[in-house]
């Protein structure tokens, strides 16, 4: 009688287990999907800021009230992003 509780609970364990690392699989998976996606939204934001930097070579539309925002608010979030890419890079290290 115990042998047969014993296997029940061997199975039941099993099963457990199985479902776990199919689960821990599918995060990973996740994990990786979203590390890229924000790699590529990182590179994007950059080339968006290098290509305005571009258009305006002589630092009005920068220095210009109306626009001037735009490029400080695209230089915050790519410095946020560089942070928290590096930051990730160092935990994994």
């Amino acid at each position: 009688m115990i042998e047969i509780l014993l296997l029940i609970l061997l199975f039941a364990s099993v099963s457990v287990n199985v479902f776990l690392l199919i689960t821990l699989k599918k995060l990973f998976s996740q994990v990786d999907i979203l590390e890229d996606w924000i790699i590529n939204f990182k590179k994007s934001v950059e080339n968006t800021f290098n290509k305005l930097k571009d258009v305006d070579n002589r630092g009005i539309f920068e220095k210009d009230d109306d626009v001037g925002f735009l490029f400080s608010d695209l230089k915050q979030i790519i410095e946020s992003l560089n942070k928290k890419v590096k930051e990730e890079e160092t935990d994994n290290v």
